[in-house]
């Protein structure tokens, strides 16, 4: 019995780690299907729970006990009660399936399992991990399973009880340190990533960042078959202040645009700082008029900005502009282009906008 408990341990191992691998690589897309992400919780829970169905223990007694409440209750943590639902329906029909018919035992094996289902949506929220909820749920649809196997068993006696008890508590504890602990790795994970992606003065996204969301947005483009802008920006004579007031006033500079430029962004607005005093932002679902506007309104208030030195001195600054979008310019030839169209606002006088051309 305790090589098949063993197996069991390793089967949740496994099919943890490596689903929580195959959400992850998918995850971007996931996050704005949120009901596609459900389903496929559920879909992929549900046949958890039948492998756990499949590597149930034999136990004293003559009964086997199996951790496919399991599958429930993580499908509950992870994708809420469409997901547990759908898993749950999954392991029902996988139940009635064994049968052969629809017997007494597939009606205590569905009220099985939609009390635990009903046991887990009571403890559990979406993706909110609790020892004393999580191992409420394990030993309420403990409760449930002792209950149905026995009321099919008859005679239960002491030992079987403890043995039951135990392996579903050890399977419950178990799952739910692997879950912690994927949880704590993925939390370290992102705020690497956060930290990889942002530029360390202004708090917009990196260089590398940029070209990775350049290319997510004219994959997004393609697929909705809607427009995207690009605007390009300069500070307009910053090498005069670095001379001026000093490079650490310049970096003061800098962070303070960075600001200025979150909070100007819309929520389809990625702002990136391409190096030194150039910035670049993306945005989404954007024609050539409302790039431009965007643009214009950067500009503005870039203009009516005070920007605080370190010594308590105010300057202010102007940005010169360039703006685009797709697919008025291609994709590919998009940043050029804005990136040219930079360069003539500042040979026109600066603190100005000029239109990409193709």
């Amino acid at each position: 019995m305790l090589k098949e408990l063993i197996n069991n341990f390793a089967l949740l191992t496994s099919f943890l780690f490596f689903g929580n691998l195959l959400l992850r690589k998918y995850e971007r897309y996931l996050e704005k299907h949120r009901y596609i992400h459900r389903v496929i919780n559920g879909l992929m829970l549900g046949l958890f729970g039948i492998l756990l169905m499949m590597a149930g223990l034999w136990i004293p007694g003559d009964f086997v006990v199996d951790l496919r409440q399991l599958a429930i209750i993580v499908s509950v943590y992870m994708g809420g009660s469409v997901s547990g639902l759908l898993t749950t329906l999954i392991i029902i029909l996988y139940r009635i399936y064994i049968t052969g018919s629809w017997t007494e035992v597939s009606l205590i094996a569905t009220v099985n399992g939609i009390m635990t289902l009903a046991v887990s949506l009571t403890f559990i929220r979406e993706k909110i991990l609790k020892l004393s909820k999580w191992m409420s749920a394990v030993l309420g649809s403990t409760v449930v399973s002792l209950l149905a196997t026995f009321y099919v068993a008859s005679h239960p006696h002491y030992g079987s009880i403890i043995i039951f008890t135990t392996i579903k508590t050890l399977g419950g504890l178990f799952a739910y340190f692997m879950m912690h602990h994927i949880k704590k790795t993925e939390r370290a994970i992102h705020l690497l990533e956060e930290a990889a992606n942002r530029d360390h003065l202004t708090g917009l996204y990196s260089p590398r960042a940029f070209d990775a969301l350049f290319e997510e947005v004219i994959h997004t483009s393609k697929t909705t078959k809607k427009p995207f802008g690009l605007v390009m920006l300069d500070i307009d004579h910053f090498k005069e202040i670095n001379d001026t007031y000093g490079h650490l006033n310049g970096d003061t500079v800098l962070s303070q645009l960075g600001i200025l430029l979150n909070r100007e962004s819309t929520t389809r607005a990625y702002p990136s700082r391409k190096g030194g005093e150039e910035f670049a932002i993306l945005l989404g679902d954007c024609d050539i008029e409302k790039a431009a506007g965007f643009a214009e309104k950067i500009r503005k208030a870039v203009e009516n900005e005070c920007f605080l030195l370190n010594d308590g001195t105010i300057i202010s600054l102007t940005v010169s502009i360039g703006a685009g979008s797709s697919p008025v310019i291609a994709s590919r030839f998009l940043l050029e282009k804005a990136d040219e169209a930079l360069y003539e606002a500042k040979r026109s006088g600066r603190n100005r906008v000029e239109l990409a051309k193709p």
